[in-house]
């Protein structure tokens, strides 16, 4: 009782003993719509944004029952649909509920006009009162727009819990209370207008809140909602639900339509809620118990239509349900391309929390199918990756690609190295990734070959002086003898791709030998390819050479040489004429055989 004592003479937005969060501003947008004032909060832990709902027991005495209610069903109540209780506490002064952090629906529907995204609202309210009335037997009797907030999803959750009775209880609050909620006699029934709260206890448990949900559609659609007249006003509401609308409004509460029987027209063949958010975000809600085509469809189709869905429900309710699919295996690897397009809408520290923290652990999954799909959807995301998290926790688990026994996990990991390959550390590319390369030039699959051979080419400007010295040359000439031509083809262009990296010797006596091999190809892809390589080192040596002495013979001014010159001269002249002799006989005997 002390405690309570102490607690009572705290005053609200100060720290509450023992009450973990801090009591935040005050959303003006949502004031005087309910008997409670909703402040933003923190949770004191760890920051975590949450909402706290208010009410001043000395200022609202007489509504206090309608206070101590809602506390009540909203600590016993769960419903994914319903705005989901974390904490309270009830002082002889004040009532705080904190609640995940939210925002009034109304500030929501100033914002966005998308007809699919109030749809989808609609059925999430509809299917809370189908759990409250057809499950639980209770009668909300409070649904408006006040009642219902959003999440950072966007999504509508069901809270206004004043009035939340079941028709089981004794004494049902909603029977002697329910003329005190904020606006009572406007949201009031027909039937309630006339008489007063006790002729719903002749009724089915739904009728008021049919009749509510009616005048939320409304709303919604509308705007401000006064009086009962307004309701046969259906311009702005979609054809395709105005004829259960009116049936949720009728006068008649025999003649009324139940939430539940709304939800289930919406569902059938082309009724209203067969649209793309809808269905998307049902069949995530569903998932676990879908079969592995319906799943390879549904992710198709949604990485196509994804881009037309508010941001705000693909970061917060989609990604998520991706995320986990990912990580555990139900989405397979068809999950991955939407969760990287919702990704680019991320920022930075999203991104790595969310998106990268996932493709970490994925990529440790040995899943083929999964590995694949990160591999070819590498391009996407690599940008995100830091160096340190590509070379300390995700090259160690690519590098098992190599030597996979499934052609298409090794051919793509060849790939991968592209992309890889400006994030490793020197170490890494130099020693550990070559010895993979070495081993794949000598590949059964003589594409798997080829493609090392090009990879190996396109890598070649991030390796170090030594290893372009060691390796380039006698790895290309390798793939010259490959028995496949495209193999070949692949080592010639390697090398004019690479020719800047060889000295004048290398070109001359290394290369070019290797090239000329080559120029009497059987096949003549190869042959055409092997002269324009052949031209590109002559081009090659011909400008390293520029820089070479015309002769190595020593000065002839010099006289410590004098002497070996003169032998040198007369050796030189010696040749020359030799030479000239001989291509003047070899002349000289044609012009004879022609005669």
């Amino acid at each position: 009782m002390d405690y309570l004592k102490s607690i009572s003479r705290v005053v609200l937005g100060k720290d509450i003993p023992s009450f973990p969060y801090n009591i935040g501003e005050k959303v003006d947008s949502f004031e005087g719509a309910s008997i409670w004032s909703l402040h933003n909060g923190t949770k004191k832990e760890d920051g975590t944004s949450v909402s706290v709902f208010t009410f001043d027991c000395n200022k609202q005495r007489d509504r206090l029952p309608l206070a101590k209610n809602a506390f009540k069903k909203f600590r016993t109540i769960r419903h994914p649909d319903l705005l989901k209780y974390l904490d309270g506490v009830e002082t002889e002064t004040y009532i705080y509920i904190v609640t995940e952090y939210v925002s009034p629906l109304k500030d929501q529907l100033k914002l966005h006009e998308d007809n699919n995204l109030k749809l989808w609202g609609l059925y999430k309210v509809g299917s809370a009162l189908k759990f409250l009335n057809n499950d639980c037997s209770i009668i909300h009797g409070n649904v408006r727009i006040s009642s219902i907030f959003t999440n950072k999803a966007g999504e509508w959750k069901l809270a206004g819990f004043e009035l939340l009775s079941s028709i089981k209880e004794e004494n049902p609050v909603i029977y002697t209370y329910g003329g005190l909620v904020v606006e009572s006699a406007k949201y009031a029934s027909p039937e309630v207008s006339k008489n007063s709260w006790n002729v719903l206890k002749d009724q089915e448990v739904w009728v008021t809140d049919s009749w509510n949900y009616g005048t939320l559609i409304y709303e919604v659609y509308n705007g401000e909602f006064t009086s009962a007249k307004q309701l046969d006003n259906v311009e702005s509401i979609p054809q395709a639900i105005c004829d259960q609308y009116r049936q949720l409004v009728s006068t008649n509460p025999k003649l009324r339509l139940s939430a539940s029987s709304f939800i289930e027209d919406g569902l059938k063949p082309g009724g209203f809620f067969q649209n793309d958010l809808v269905q998307v975000n049902l069949f995530l809600e569903n998932m676990n118990i879908k079969e592995a085509k319906e799943k390879e469809i549904f992710f198709k189709k949604l990485n196509n239509c994804i881009g037309n869905f508010p941001e705000e429900i693909c970061k917060y309710k989609i990604l998520p349900e991706l995320i986990n699919a990912l990580e555990y295996g139900s989405g397979g690897a068809k999950v991955l391309p939407p969760i990287i397009k919702i990704g680019n809408s991320l920022s930075s520290t999203e991104y790595e929390q969310i998106i990268v923290a996932a493709i970490v652990k994925t990529f440790a999954v040995p899943d083929r199918t999964i590995r694949l799909s990160l591999l070819e959807n590498l391009g996407s995301f690599i940008d995100k990756l830091s160096d340190k998290i590509v070379n300390d926790q995700i090259f160690q688990h690519v590098v098992t690609g190599f030597t996979d026994t499934a052609p298409i996990i090794r051919e793509n990991t060849v790939k991968s190295i592209l992309l890889l390959a400006p994030k490793l550390s020197d170490r890494t590319l130099n020693n550990e990734l070559l010895k993979y390369i070495a081993k794949l030039q000598m590949d059964d699959e003589p594409g798997i070959r080829t493609n090392t051979t090009i990879c190996l080419g396109k890598i070649s400007k991030h390796l170090n002086d030594s290893t372009k010295k060691r390796v380039l040359a006698s790895a290309f000439s390798r793939s010259l003898r490959d028995p496949f031509p495209h193999a070949r083809v692949a080592g010639l262009m390697a090398f004019s791709a690479t020719s800047d990296y060889y000295d004048a010797t290398e070109c001359a006596t290394k290369i070019l030998p290797c090239v000329s091999l080559v120029m009497i190809d059987k096949e003549k892809s190869v042959r055409i390819q092997a002269f324009k390589t052949a031209d590109t080192f002559i081009k090659r040596l011909e400008k390293l050479v520029e820089s070479m002495p015309d002769t190595a013979i020593p000065d002839p001014n010099s006289t410590e040489n004098s002497s070996s010159l003169g032998v040198a001269s007369n050796v030189a002249g010696a040749a020359a004429s030799v030479a000239e002799s001989w291509a003047g006989w070899a002349v000289t005997s044609i012009t004879k055989k022609v005669i």
